[in-house]
């Protein structure tokens, strides 16, 4: 029989899970629940969970954690689009259920399946990094409108720029300190120490026009220079003599490119296996800690330290 699956918000990011997911012939795409009723097929989230064995929460940022939690206390197995939480509390919530269950909880961070991003891990294999730089910038927090309403999103933070946030750890390992300032509303610069002595830089604006590329990673290594473009492509140079070689990600499908395919076809994978999934809980937890750690050093304006135990790891 195949995977039932539910959805939980019927907005963009929701269309794009269920283009992935139709055509993956172990699933059933059985419901979808939505507050407008023209966009779902349910009147209640808990008619979608009695027809369904896994369910997606694709709602806004600020309404997943009490659709993830009554999805793991339903017994469903669950994929979490990012963030998984907001606040410390709500992480720490979620991250506390996700891990008493039996069932499998994945969250949304598609960019560590962007083609350009499995290229760069690739190659630091090989070229172990001492320094980074990173942006994440946005060209106009207005558009669309519900960007700039911390109501829907949580805050800026929690919209694009945690996706770069989960990026350091995927790329750099776990992360110690970070110290940031606001220079205005909405743009932020910082310093970031992971636990290996690695520094990185990481700059993120809500308005700063619609630049090409607004999302870039650099990494700096022993003779080497690894630079992406958004996810459409890279530029890399390892070894001091060695000619400077690009990987070009353009023409793949916007799915395969940006990594959503990859990672239901994951999730589906877990469940059906009965494995870890490749973004736990834990993760998720992790990425919400760096946005709200950002915000407290901003506030605060000092180093937060954040080498604290909680859900094993650092």
């Amino acid at each position: 029989m195949p995977l039932k699956i539910g959805f939980a918000g019927a907005g963009y990011i929701s269309g794009v899970h269920k283009n992935n997911l139709v055509l993956d012939d172990r699933v059933e795409i059985v419901s979808t629940f939505d507050p407008d009723p023209a966009r779902g097929d349910t009147r209640s989230f808990d008619e979608t969970l009695a027809r369904c064995d896994a369910v997606y929460i694709t709602a806004p940022n600020t309404r997943h954690v009490e659709l993830a939690l009554r999805a793991v206390e339903a017994g469903k197995h669950v994929f979490c689009e990012k963030p998984m939480a907001t606040t410390m509390a709500d992480a720490e919530r979620v991250l506390a259920a996700a891990q008493s269950s039996t069932r499998v909880f994945q969250v949304g961070h598609n960019r560590r399946f962007a083609k350009v991003y499995q290229a760069v891990k690739r190659l630091l294999a090989d070229a172990p990094p001492h320094a980074a730089h990173l942006k994440m910038n946005r060209g106009e927090l207005l558009k669309p409108f519900w960007t700039a309403d911390e109501s829907v999103t949580g805050g800026f933070l929690f919209e694009t720029p945690i996706h770069m946030f989960d990026m350091m750890r995927f790329q750099f390992g776990e992360i110690a300190s970070l110290d940031a300032r606001a220079g205005r509303v909405n743009d932020f610069s910082m310093l970031v120490e992971f636990a290996t002595g690695m520094y990185a830089t990481f700059v993120t604006s809500a308005d700063a026009s619609w630049f090409f590329p607004y999302e870039r990673m650099e990494v700096y290594g022993a003779y080497s220079t690894i630079e992406t473009a958004e996810m459409e492509s890279l530029s890399y140079r390892i070894g001091l003599d060695a000619e400077t070689a690009t990987e070009d990600f353009r023409a793949l499908p916007l799915e395969e490119k940006l990594g959503f395919r990859e990672e239901d076809r994951l999730f589906v994978d877990a469940v059906l296996s009965g494995g870890a999934p490749p973004v736990t809980a834990l993760d998720g937890y992790r990425s919400v800690e760096l946005a709200c750690a950002c915000y407290r050093s901003v506030a605060e304006r000092r180093r937060i330290d954040l080498g604290r135990v909680v859900g094993g790891g650092l």
